[in-house]
């Protein structure tokens, strides 16, 4: 990564990147390979009927974004460990949304977004089978937000959109929209880790 990429890419994950200059693509590759593990972690007994999500803290450590505090929950949840580290900035977190009928490439829920935002993510990213998509704070984001209310939203805006849609189509769009109303860059893109941005807020 060049060096003006890289002091971009610290700014994205430090909350300090404006909406303005949100790069294009956003290279998440260093961390990919153990995205890809936990996602074979959540779908290791789904023969059996059995998954389970999986989470990680996103610290900034040595100049680079690492997963840290890496935990396992049940099949629709699962709790992060916010605990840092001397030496550990946090950034967001990680986690993975397995479905049991092998459904793949669902973004966030209503209630990550809302955790997301009163949480003061950075930076949140989630592994849905064959699709990343991440949540980007910029300084347009509010600081304070009320959970519920977001979920609410959330909860209407997928009973709209599914009407007209696939199950995958209509929760992208409850994201776009959630991303415009609270001003979060949302990216997409594949495994590798290397996304386009889909919404500058």
């Amino acid at each position: 990564m060049a060096k003006r990429g890289k002091a971009l890419f610290k700014s994205v994950c430090l909350g300090k990147c404006k909406r303005r200059d949100l790069p294009k693509r956003l290279n998440l590759s260093a961390i990919a390979p153990e995205m890809n593990r936990l996602w074979k972690a959540s779908i290791r007994e789904i023969e059996s009927g059995v998954v389970r999500e999986h989470a990680a803290l996103l610290v900034w450590e040595r100049d680079n974004l690492r997963l840290a505090n890496i935990v396992e929950g049940v099949d629709d949840e699962v709790e992060p460990n916010y605990q840092l580290q001397e030496g550990e900035q946090f950034v967001g977190t990680f986690h993975t949304h397995p479905y049991v009928n092998g459904m793949m490439g669902i973004a966030f829920s209503g209630s990550d977004i809302a955790s997301a935002l009163a949480d003061r993510e950075n930076l949140s990213i989630l592994h849905s089978g064959n699709q990343i998509s991440t949540l980007v704070r910029t300084e347009l984001t509010p600081e304070f937000v009320d959970t519920e209310t977001i979920e609410n939203k959330a909860r209407e805006l997928f009973k709209t959109f599914i009407r007209d849609f696939p199950l995958a189509t209509a929760v992208l769009k409850m994201n776009i929209v959630l991303c415009k109303q609270y001003r979060l860059g949302f990216y997409w893109g594949k495994t590798t880790g290397r996304l386009s941005l889909e919404l500058r807020p």
